[in-house]
């Protein structure tokens, strides 16, 4: 794994806008989901990583506009990817692990490598998913809760990154990305504590996981303006049983080690 992994591409148009009432003209960053499918196109003509990243995603999964082709998805997504677009690069992997896309022969090693590369460059997508595999193994995968660990702390520390730059003022209509960034910073939050709570990768330690979970939730609420965030108050709960239980028989082991004195 790399040191201080840091986005390679981000997802964002450049546009110029001048002001109606006269002044500078000001340069905004929008997504390349509000593009056409035809607008797309065009970029994409000029080799543009952005378009090319969007035109695969949206072949891929039949979205805005695009049927759903996954030999065309591959073309556009294999173009980003050797332009360094990341998150095309983790897409990619999914052509050796689905039998669904009939374009590559499946490879599961070779999914592994694709998604460590698009991790590597700073993929907080491709980085929980190879915390996900490595937990859980299988698929031609083997199990190892170190890297499992690892991938998810440098996913969490991702997340983050890409949330300081989606919410910049001058970054505008990410409001889908802002909730995906959640949501992603929520699972891989709980991921952290279940990691902590079940001794995954890292030492056993309830209070560890409660770290997790307090600093999860104060993420989304200062994200979010709420106060309290119903399922981090439910994890919460169930560590605080774990804590308790964990008190009683450490305490009824104690009773039984004075006793045999």
């Amino acid at each position: 794994m790399k040191e201080n992994i840091v986005p390679s591409y981000l997802p964002a148009a450049s546009v110029t806008l001048t002001p109606k009432a006269g002044g500078e003209p000001v340069t905004v960053f929008r997504p390349y989901e509000a593009f056409t499918l035809d607008a797309l196109e065009q970029h994409a003509a000029q080799n543009e990583c952005g378009a090319l990243l969007q035109l695969g995603q949206r072949y891929f999964s039949g979205t805005l506009g695009a049927k759903q082709d996954y030999k065309k998805a591959y073309d556009y997504l294999k173009r980003a990817a050797e332009l360094g677009a990341q998150d095309a690069q983790m897409l990619l992997a999914a052509y050796y692990i689905s039998e669904e896309t009939g374009v590559l022969k499946r490879d599961p090693q070779k999914c592994i490598e694709m998604l460590t590369l698009a991790a590597e460059n700073g993929s907080w997508k491709a980085m929980e998913k190879l915390a996900q595999a490595f937990r859980t193994g299988g698929s031609g995968v083997t199990a190892d809760h170190d890297k499992a660990y690892a991938w998810a702390v440098e996913a969490e520390r991702m997340i983050r990154i890409y949330w300081a730059f989606y919410t910049q003022p001058n970054f505008v209509d990410f409001n889908e990305t802002q909730k995906e960034i959640l949501h992603a910073h929520t699972r891989i939050s709980f991921a952290l504590a279940s990691c902590h709570a079940d001794g995954i990768g890292t030492k056993r330690d309830l209070d560890a996981a409660m770290q997790r979970i307090d600093a999860g939730e104060q993420f989304v609420c200062q994200a979010t303006g709420l106060a309290k965030v119903p399922m981090f108050e439910e994890r919460r709960a169930q560590l605080l049983q774990r804590m308790k239980k964990d008190e009683t028989r450490a305490a009824k082991a104690k009773r039984e080690a004075e006793k045999k004195k």
